[in-house]
C-alpha cells in the first residue's frame, strides 16, 4: 500500500472517531439505553465511516419534531422527503401514535393549584351541531350544513392536507396527579408537550387512510407572541403556493380554561378511553377592510366536521364558535381553527383526540 492510500485511511479514521465523539457528547443525557446506543453508533463509526453515522443516528435517536419548511421539500414523487420509506415493505402498517411525553407526577409545590376534569357542556344540538355566535352577525348554520361540499380528496400522492400551529409552544401537562405546579403553564419548544405532537397524530392517521399531510412546526409565537398569526400566515402561504392540491389547512392550539382558580382539562371519555374535547373556530364575517373570500366554504367545512365528529361521541366536541376574526382563514377554503383541549389536559389525552380528528377527517372527505 502506498503511502498516500495509508495516509488517506488514516485521515479517515480520525474523521470517524471526530464525528462518534461529537455523537457521545451531544445534548442527550448519556445514561442507560442512550449511552448503550452511543456506543454502537461511535463502533459503527470507527467500523463504517460516512453515511454509517448520519443513517444510525437518525434510527438511534429519531427526533419528534417534523420541520417541512417549503425549501427542504423534496421533488413531487416524494413531497414528504421521507429518508425511510425505501426501508418499509408496502404492506406494512402505518403507525398512528407520536411520541409522547408521559411522567411520574412530581412532588406538589405549592405555587400552582388544583386541575379540575370537566366535561364542558356540548350545546343544544341540531342535528349534531351546537354552535356559539361571537360575530356579532347572523349566521344560518343549518344553511351552511346544508350547503354542498366542495372539498374532496384527489387520487394523489401530493400534500392534501396542511397542519400548522400559530401558538406552537403551547404545552399540555406531561402528568394527571389532579394539581400543577407553576412551572407546568411555562411554553416550551419540545414538541412531545405541545400541540405539536397533536399535528403529529393527525398526519399520521390520515397517512393511515392513504392522505399526505404536511406537518409544519415552525414556532411562530416565541421569543415574541404577538403577531403570530402574521409569521404563521407567511409559512402557510409558502405551502399554498408550492402545493395547489392543498385542500384543508388545520391551525391546531390548545386553550386555557380556569374555573374559581383551578385549572380544567376539558375532557370526554370516547371508546374507554380520556379524550381531550375539541372546539372548531371559524370566522364568518368579511369587509372592505377585512376581506374573508372563503368564509362560507369554510363555515360548510366547519359544520361538517363537527356534525362527523360529534357522531364518533356527542360528547367530544364543545360548540362550534363563529367569529368577526379571520384567523389567517381567508388565505384558503377548507381552512379551520381547532382548539384541542386546554392547558389541564394532558399530552396523552390531547394525542388521542388528535388521532380521532384525523381519522374523521379521513373519512369525510371521501
Amino acid at each position: 500500500m502506498s503511502k498516500r492510500a495509508i495516509l488517506r485511511r488514516v485521515c479517515r479514521r480520525l474523521l470517524a472517531v471526530t464525528a462518534a465523539l461529537i455523537i457521545l457528547t451531544a445534548a442527550y443525557p448519556i445514561a442507560g439505553g442512550a449511552f448503550g446506543a452511543r456506543v454502537a453508533l461511535a463502533v459503527a463509526a470507527l467500523r463504517q465511516p460516512g453515511a454509517a453515522v448520519s443513517w444510525l443516528e437518525q434510527r438511534l435517536f429519531p427526533t419528534a419534531q417534523t420541520v417541512v419548511p417549503p425549501a427542504a421539500l423534496a421533488p413531487a414523487e416524494d413531497p414528504l422527503g421521507d429518508t425511510t420509506a425505501a426501508d418499509t415493505p408496502a404492506d406494512a402498517p402505518v403507525a398512528e401514535t407520536p411520541t409522547i411525553t408521559m411522567i411520574s407526577p412530581p412532588g406538589n409545590q405549592g405555587d400552582g393549584g388544583k386541575i379540575i376534569t370537566k366535561k364542558m357542556d356540548a350545546g343544544n344540538r341540531k342535528e349534531g351541531i351546537a354552535t356559539l355566535n361571537r360575530s356579532g352577525t347572523a349566521v344560518d348554520v343549518m344553511a351552511a350544513l346544508g350547503r354542498e361540499l366542495e372539498l374532496k380528496w384527489a387520487a394523489t400522492e401530493a400534500p392534501q392536507v396542511l397542519i400548522l400551529h400559530t401558538h406552537t409552544t403551547e404545552p399540555y401537562m406531561t402528568y394527571d396527579a389532579g394539581y400543577y405546579n407553576a412551572a407546568d403553564r411555562n411554553r416550551t419548544k419540545d414538541h412531545t408537550k405541545t400541540v405539536c405532537a397533536v399535528g403529529e397524530a393527525v398526519k399520521m392517521s390520515l397517512a393511515a387512510a392513504g392522505i399526505t399531510a404536511i406537518h409544519d412546526t415552525t414556532v411562530h409565537d416565541n421569543p415574541v407572541y404577538s403577531g403570530a398569526y402574521t409569521r404563521s400566515a407567511v409559512t402557510a402561504q409558502k405551502y399554498l403556493e408550492q402545493y395547489p392540491t392543498i385542500r384543508v389547512v388545520l391551525d391546531l392550539h390548545r386553550d386555557a380554561v380556569m374555573e374559581n382558580g383551578a385549572m380544567v382539562k376539558p375532557t370526554a371519555t370516547v371508546d374507554g378511553k380520556k379524550a381531550a374535547q375539541m372546539m372548531l373556530i371559524t370566522g364568518v364575517v368579511s369587509t372592505d377592510a377585512l376581506p374573508h373570500p372563503h368564509w362560507r366554504e369554510n363555515l360548510t367545512f366547519a359544520t361538517r366536521l363537527q356534525q362527523a365528529l360529534d357522531g364518533v361521541s356527542p360528547d367530544l366536541m364543545r360548540p362550534l364558535q363563529t367569529v368577526a376574526s379571520r384567523y389567517n382563514q381567508h388565505l384558503s377554503p377548507g381552512w379551520v381553527l381547532v382548539e384541542v383541549g386546554s392547558e389541564g389536559n394532558t399530552v396523552e389525552e390531547a394525542v388521542y383526540s388528535g388521532q380521532i380528528l384525523g381519522r374523521t377527517l379521513a373519512k369525510l372527505l371521501n
